[in-house]
């Protein structure tokens, strides 16, 4: 009788457990990350970056975000699978941007842009974020600024987030002569 009094108290433990478990509902303060960078070899058997796994682990355990990099030595090149925590959808949680590398020798970066569903509780891929170069965050007005520089001719992007898409709205083309 006392071992059964054991295993009725073990088995009530275990399912008690479990309905706690079930009803965790993951917080964004509950996250963490990492990145592993993946590369391949080159025509010439060099290392060139491939691609990104970023580890996201909450209390239920992790799940994996995978990105595409620009095809750049990375021992060369840096920044391949930096995490910036920053609110690129301007509702006042932190989002994640994971740099896919520098885009030319002015160091533009790109970046794959997750934000925070508040109703899923979990992150959200924003489709064509990668096209924003060097992404800069107007929040007067909810745009995001790309830059791009060749030499001294810019491209300069401004996009607006809708639903979980980066919308391009405006591009203007200036050279060096124009700014000064």
């Amino acid at each position: 009788m006392r071992h059964f009094a054991l295993f009725i108290f073990i088995v009530t433990l275990l399912a008690s457990s479990a309905a706690a478990q079930k009803k965790y509902v993951p917080q964004r303060s509950d996250y963490t990350f990492r990145t592993q960078v993946f590369t391949t070899a080159d025509d010439e058997g060099g290392a060139v970056a491939d691609s990104i796994i970023t580890y996201v682990t909450n209390k239920q355990g992790t799940y994996t975000l995978v990105s595409y990099t620009q095809p750049l030595d990375p021992e060369y090149w840096r920044g391949f699978g930096d995490i910036v925590e920053y609110d690129i959808n301007f509702d006042g949680i932190p989002d994640l941007m994971i740099c896919l590398g520098p885009t030319n020798a002015f160091g533009g970066f790109t970046y794959d842009g997750y934000v925070w569903d508040k109703k899923r509780h979990t992150f959200v891929k924003i489709e064509n974020f990668d096209e924003i170069m060097d992404p800069t965050f107007v929040k007067k007005n909810k745009t995001i600024i790309g830059t791009f520089r060749v030499d001294n001719e810019y491209d300069v992007s401004t996009y607006k987030l809708k639903n979980n898409k980066a919308v391009l709205i405006k591009k203007e083309h200036i050279t060096w002569d124009e700014i000064e």
